[in-house]
């Protein structure tokens, strides 16, 4: 079982906003539309001020928490929209709340709706998050593709200095974080293929001419803006995030953004491991970017 969070520690969740040179045009990329959104309702405060949450989605695991045959979901309220395929990431730049719920029979003979996580992100600006703490109330109804319910705390929550409360109804239909994407490309990636790969070896060349090279104008300007010693610290970390060895074996397109599939092989002197990956590429003006990994 390939397990990157063992060997790769800068790729310890499923989904990596690729560091570096994509933040440089982070502004540049329009965000994504409301996609699975549904009816939401209810308030959540942070210290007694209003927290907008106004999108919302439901996607369920692959298999269960506390058992693998459980039923379960992760539902998340956040205060931007986000593609299909960006639900299970990390959320950098937004206010969230995410709450893993779980049908499970570990607490009873019966199976029963138990919530088992809860991580909070106060608002954008705020660093950290609020991991456990006390779980919230929970009402949840699997309806074909949808799902509707309710979680809440009846009491205001406190974490340090901060204090919360939420009450939220939700009526949403199921998201699907591995759907497909417009039209196959070739076995072999196509142009979106040829530029991860141009990325990678251009990445470990550590030359910075090449970078240049495969990127935007305004993306090599900012770079040229850029101290010496802030280009040799974004390429050491570039070069953290990029896998060495990678193969594609098929990948799909729609318009701007194109997903490849790919086998990443981990090489050290103690480890010699293959791994399934996505690699979300972006297409600004003449030129693919890789904005995101998925393992």
């Amino acid at each position: 079982m390939f397990e990157p969070a063992a060997h790769l520690p800068a790729q310890a969740s499923r989904q990596i906003a690729f560091a570096g040179f994509a933040l440089l045009l982070a502004a540049a990329l329009v965000p994504g539309a409301a996609g699975a959104d549904g009816a939401i309702s209810g308030t959540f405060t942070v210290n007694g001020a209003p927290v907008e949450l106004p999108h919302a989605y439901v996607w369920p695991a692959e298999e269960g928490f506390y058992d693998a045959v459980d039923p379960t979901w992760t539902l998340l309220f956040v205060d931007r929209a986000l593609e299909p395929r960006d639900l299970g990431g990390m959320v950098w730049d937004a206010a969230f709340l995410e709450i893993g719920i779980t049908e499970t029979a570990e607490f009873g003979d019966q199976p029963e709706i138990q919530v088992y996580s809860q991580t909070i992100r106060f608002s954008a600006d705020q660093g950290g998050n609020v991991t456990g703490g006390s779980y919230p109330e929970v009402e949840f109804t699997l309806e074909g593709d949808r799902v509707k319910g309710r979680v809440f705390h009846a009491e205001e929550q406190e974490f340090f200095d901060d204090a919360y409360q939420y009450d939220l109804t939700f009526d949403l239909a199921l998201s699907d974080p591995n759907a497909p994407i417009g039209d196959p490309l070739p076995a072999d990636g196509g142009a979106p293929g040829k530029a991860y790969l141009a990325w990678i070896e251009a990445v470990h060349s550590g030359d910075l001419s090449r970078l240049k090279a495969i990127v935007p104008a305004e993306m090599a300007d900012q770079l040229d803006e850029t101290t010496d010693e802030e280009v040799q610290e974004e390429l050491e970390l570039m070069q953290i995030m990029t896998p060495k060895k990678v193969e594609i074996v098929s990948g799909s397109m729609d318009g701007d953004t194109a997903i490849l599939k790919v086998i990443v092989t981990v090489e050290g002197a103690n480890v010699n491991e293959q791994g399934d990956a996505e690699i979300t590429m972006t297409k600004m003006g003449d030129f693919w970017i890789p904005t995101y990994m998925s393992m």
